[in-house]
This record gives C-alpha cells, structure tokens and sequence, in this order.
C-alpha cells in the first residue's frame, strides 16, 4: 500500500486530500498543527495522525522519521492575511511567509532526503493558489508567499526529477472552506461590506461563477501524485474554475 503525508490535514482542501488518497487505497500519515483536527480528518482510514508546527524544521524532521518511506507528500498547510501594505503589519507578514513558504521548504527539504536515500522516486504537490498567478490588493503577504512557493516547486522539480522525484504546484481559485469564509470576514472588515455581499462577489469572479469543491482540488493532487501524471513535473495546475480568465 503506497503511504502519503499531507501535510495540512485539518483544513478544507487537507481533509479532502486525505479523503481522497484514503479512497484511492493510500496510506496516510496526516499532519496539523492541531493534532485533533489531523485524527478527525483521517477518521477511520488506514494510516496514523500526528500534530505538527511546520515552521519548527525539527518537527519536520521528526514527521518524516516517523512516516517511513513515503510515496507522496501533498503540502497543503497554509495561512491568510488581509492587510494593506501602507498598513503592514511585519509580524502578521513574517507569520504569512514562516507557514506558507517557510513551511513548505522544510517539509520539501526534508522528505527530498528521504527519498532520495530511498531511491524509489516518488511525487510532491504544494498548495499555491490562484493569488500566486496574479497579485490582489490587500493581499500582498499572501499574494507573495504563493508566488514564492511556486518558483519553489520549479526548482525543487529541477532538483529532484533526476531523482525520478516529481514536484508540482497546484493553484485553486476560490474555493469553498474555512479559509475563504475569513477571507471574507477581512475583506468586509476592511472594506466596510457584509460577509454576505463579499462571498457573493467571489461566487461571480471567474467564468464558470461558482465557487471550487475542496474534493475537486483534491482530485487533482491525487492524480499528480500517480503514475497517470509520471511525466509531470515543475509544473504548476489551475483547478480555478476560470478565476483568471475572467475579472
């Protein structure tokens, strides 16, 4: 049975992750930083859970030995922030930038070793976003942290594809989980709107005029991480429902 790690368990696109390689016939070795939001997301499927602050790299590192050999390692622990950058407040932005970069070069670096020394190849996926193809305002820290995590996966795949490693991004749109709805608490705190009129308005961005299922991103990392897709690396997946194509 092959294993994965995801990394992010507990949130939106995290549990549908882990449904989804547990669906699949995968191992899963599920991290959070909130151990029982890890264990809730894996229920009763086979693997193990386990808490994880990702901006420690020596818990990392303790994940990792703990997993074993693993075949796939979806990152998908992330944060947000809605500040103007004539208001930045830096502790906010190094906090953005220490989960969602940070992070993902601890966890990317980490299991390179491991799989390296294993020698069986193997795949990475790491959640950037559609705010990582194109800036927003208010959104500059956020924005930053997913453009950087994609140029990450482009050299890590440059890295590690001899290695018989593939790593690949994923950038969802907006998609409907915990994370959107403050999302656009801030964006309504900061613009004086209601949350209501806000979600609405993200409903209307993009071509297709809805918002993105968690398990349709999950879909995607699922597929990147399995032989289907052994010819992709480096590269960096829409699941935006045409958020970019249109304004």
């Amino acid at each position: 049975m092959p294993r994965a790690a995801i990394i992010g368990a507990g949130g939106g696109i995290g549990r549908a992750c882990v449904a989804a390689f547990a669906a699949a016939g995968w191992d899963v070795a599920a991290a959070d930083l909130a151990a029982a939001a890890a264990a809730d997301a894996l229920g009763a499927a086979p693997g193990f859970a386990q808490a994880l602050d990702v901006t420690d790299p020596a818990a990392v590192d303790r994940l990792a030995a703990v997993c074993g050999p693993v075949d796939a390692v979806v990152y998908a622990a992330g944060i947000t922030d809605t500040l103007p950058m004539a208001a930045m407040d830096f502790a906010r932005w190094r906090r953005v930038m220490a989960v969602n970069l940070d992070g993902a070069a601890h966890v990317a670096s980490v299991f390179a070793r491991a799989m390296i020394g294993r020698g069986a190849g193997g795949a990475m996926v790491f959640l950037s976003s559609a705010a990582g193809l194109r800036g927003e305002a208010g959104a500059s820290a956020y924005c930053a942290s997913k453009f950087g995590l994609i140029g990450l996966v482009e050299s890590v795949a440059a890295e590690l594809t001899p290695h018989g490693i593939r790593v690949n991004a994923v950038a969802p749109g907006n998609v409907d989980t915990p994370m959107l709805a403050e999302v656009a608490a801030g964006i309504a705190a900061a613009e004086g709107r209601t949350e209501k009129d806000v979600r609405a308005a993200m409903v209307r961005t993009g071509a297709a005029r809805r918002l993105i299922r968690p398990d349709e991103v999950a879909a995607v990392c699922l597929a990147l991480c399995g032989p289907g897709f052994g010819a992709v690396t480096g590269t960096t997946v829409r699941v935006d429902a045409g958020y970019l194509l249109m304004g």
